[in-house]
């Protein structure tokens, strides 16, 4: 994937209260890894957490098309994967989120 299409269409005070409600959630993350495409991130079974992670992908679609997410859940918790196309988009999803996977 091209890097002319990685892009974010929040403004920069978006941005700021996007990247505080992913600081929130993140308080509840059990594990990360680098996974084919990108990252995937575990957190700890929580109440209401799955709705906020839902919004926030929600909220991600429509501010960065580029980025693919999948989520699960289980009695152990939310799993969820963030990928992207090519070097590039991996190298962004992993960059983007670094701070949510504790890198």
């Amino acid at each position: 994937m091209p890097a002319s299409e990685l892009v974010c269409s929040l403004t920069a005070a978006d941005y700021r209260d996007r990247e505080k409600a992913w600081r929130k959630v993140g308080e509840f993350v059990t594990a990360s890894a680098a996974i084919p495409g990108g990252l995937r991130v575990s957190f700890a079974p929580t109440r209401g957490l799955a709705g906020s992670l839902t919004e926030l992908v929600r909220l991600e679609g429509e501010c960065c098309a580029w980025m693919v997410f999948a989520m699960s859940e289980s009695p152990h918790g939310i799993g969820l994967s963030i990928t992207a196309s090519g070097v590039d988009g991996q190298r962004a999803v992993r960059e983007t989120f670094a701070r949510l996977a504790g890198s």
